[in-house]
């Protein structure tokens, strides 16, 4: 009897830990473990109360104490084997909805309890053979129907089984199985409750038969939800998808999760807890709103079509930056054996980085485009440029020609006309136009110089300097129409001497002070004041361009200066900002930085005086 209780409750320990996430193998472990107890039961009496009793010589109360642990033993095993071996049958059919699983089994639990009541926790050495006959036929009541309709159960189950492969292991349950519950029906109930007490003794053998079977099954075939296999090495691959890179899991055909690895857990449950189905895992996890296309792709995948989707996810649930979002490509991989669909494994691989790098490549084309149509660009303008600067150099060559002529005229009408007022105010006329057209010209000639600055290559000498008049000047000419376009008010503080020189080259800094001042118009609406100032602190020149527009977002201030990242939502390409910090750090070892709150908006250029010409 001590072999058979160490027997059966290694096989229960075998099953709960190779298989304790199916409810059946879970019922199964309880059964093998209780039916173990009652073999230590008798272990008590037969060996450790004799030898207790005989050669140590233990006082009478302690052999009490022990006749009552061994009838509370005797009491949870009678009382509750019946009733595990009833929800084992009950478990592998699937009959009952998990919703009324608990009401169900609870009143199941019933009668064990009850009996628990009314019959007396006596130890069977205790009772006189008609107290044992008139327990085990009140026993006999419930439980050997409550173990009859586990073996119908189990029986049914293989009959309902349309699975090839699955009705093969139900099959080798059932060979195990019912000859082991026949015998606790019959040697532990039946023939005691007719008054043959011992007969259990003759039945014992079976259970090391059915150990000797069940391993050999389950090293064969595997049994109980447990495969048996003493291959060399196999110990390293036993949780292999727990070290697996990708998220992974597995379902049965009817979406029952058979596992999931940590990787799964972490990427895309919200909530670390059990789950047994797989539409309520995913309609609490990260990745609900792809519910529907996993389904179809698993439906699809029942005949061998391997599916793969694109998913995205955010950690928050809610997608604001670039670089929080999670890409993955599912992997829908259908499980068949012997042509016979079993169910279907999720691969989540991550491939955030790969589409991250596309972006970046994409990104890159983009900005090498860029780069070609600016050089292009320059060279259009260089020749435009100076297409247009001879002709407009010879035609104000050409005026002052004129005006020396109109002078001559004038002088010679004054001395030979007497009358000459109509040709004098025309002339006068004329000259006032040719004045007029000079500036026009010296205008022109300008703007030319300043937009042919911007898309020339930059200086590659630092020793160049440039006054904050020159700039000032600059900017009013090309920023005149956009401020003129936005009816807002642009006003200039410069505190600072104008002609205060300033190392470096001249267009970087346009470009700079001109997107500030772009952003805050785009900012501001009709009539909003919008600032241009230059102060001096110490040896820093502190450029600032001001709005009265609304506060900057919480969230866009942290990754203003960031690639990608805009407060001009769809009109823009949040690349201004992240540029112009690059040029204001490169190009004059400076700083940009900016002050919002409710009522204005600030950006700040801070460049170190190095020198003066």
């Amino acid at each position: 009897m001590v072999i058979v209780w160490i027997l059966l409750w290694t096989l229960a320990f075998i099953i709960i830990i190779k298989a304790n996430r199916t409810e059946s193998t879970v019922w199964m472990s309880a059964i093998f473990f209780l039916t173990g107890l009652g073999a230590f039961s008798v272990v008590l009496q037969e060996r450790i109360m004799k030898f207790c009793i005989t050669i140590v010589s233990i006082s009478h109360e302690t052999i009490n104490v022990m006749y009552s642990i061994n009838a509370i033993l005797v009491a949870i095993v009678n009382n509750m084997v019946p009733y595990f071996i009833l929800l084992y049958g009950l478990s592998n059919t699937n009959i009952i909805h998990k919703d009324k699983k608990k009401i169900i089994y609870c009143i199941l639990f019933i009668p064990s309890i009850l009996n628990f009541i009314f019959l007396p926790i006596k130890s069977n050495y205790s009772k006189t053979p008609e107290e044992l006959v008139t327990y085990f036929r009140e026993l006999a009541t419930w439980t050997v129907p409550y173990m009859l309709a586990g073996i119908f159960f189990l029986v049914y189950s293989f009959f309902k089984e349309k699975s090839f492969v699955m009705k093969k292991y139900r099959l080798f349950n059932i060979i195990i199985m019912i000859p082991c519950i026949s015998y606790i029906i019959l040697g532990n109930v039946i023939f005691r409750a007719i008054g043959l007490d011992n007969s259990w003794e003759y039945w014992i053998i079976l259970i090391p038969i059915g150990f000797t079977g069940v391993l050999y099954i389950a090293f064969k075939y595997g049994i109980f939800g447990i495969s048996l296999k003493f291959d060399r090495y196999k110990f390293a691959f036993e949780n292999i998808i727990e070290f697996a890179s990708d998220s992974i899991i597995i379902l049965d055909k009817d979406l029952n999760i058979i596992e999931y690895n940590e990787k799964f857990i972490n990427n895309f449950l919200i909530d670390n807890k059990k789950y047994k189905n797989f539409n309520e895992m995913i309609s609490s996890s990260k990745i609900y709103e792809y519910k529907d296309s996993l389904l179809n792709s698993i439906s699809e995948s029942e005949n061998n079509n391997i599916k793969a989707i694109e998913i995205l996810i955010n950690n928050n649930g809610e997608i604001k930056y670039f670089s929080e979002i999670k890409y993955f490509e599912v992997h829908v991989n259908p499980v068949i054996l012997n042509c016979e669909f079993l169910g279907t494994v999720l691969v989540f691989k991550d491939i955030t980085v790969y589409k991250k790098n596309i972006e970046l490549i994409k990104q890159n084309q983009i900005e090498l485009i860029e780069k070609e149509r600016l050089l292009s660009l320059n060279q259009l303008i260089g020749g435009i440029a100076h297409n247009l600067k001879t002709p407009l150099m010879s035609s104000a060559g050409g005026i002052q020609v004129i005006k020396r002529n109109t002078g001559k005229i004038y002088k010679y009408i004054q001395k030979n006309c007497s009358d000459a007022t109509d040709i004098t105010i025309s002339l006068d006329e004329i000259n006032d136009w040719q004045q007029n057209i000079t500036e026009y010209l010296i205008y022109m000639s300008n703007i030319i110089d300043v937009v042919k600055g911007q898309v020339t290559e930059y200086s590659k000498t630092s020793e160049v300097y440039f006054s904050i008049k020159e700039l000032d000047e600059k900017i009013t000419l090309l920023m005149a129409f956009e401020i003129k376009k936005s009816k807002c008010v642009y006003v200039k503080e410069i505190n600072i001497n104008p002609m205060q020189k300033i190392n470096g080259d001249v267009n970087s800094l346009l470009q700079v002070l001109n997107n500030l001042i772009t952003n805050a118009i785009e900012s501001s609406e009709n009539h909003n004041i919008v600032t241009f100032g230059v102060d001096k602190i110490d040896s820093n020149i502190i450029f600032f361009v001001r709005n009265t527009g609304p506060k900057i977002p919480e969230e866009i201030q942290e990754r203003i200066f960031t690639r990608m990242v805009t407060t001009k939502g769809k009109n823009g390409n949040g690349l201004g900002l992240y540029i112009s910090k690059l040029i204001i750090k490169v190009r004059f070892n400076a700083e940009i930085y900016f002050d919002t709150n409710d009522k204005e908006t600030t950006f700040f250029v801070k460049i170190p005086i190095i020198g003066e010409e």
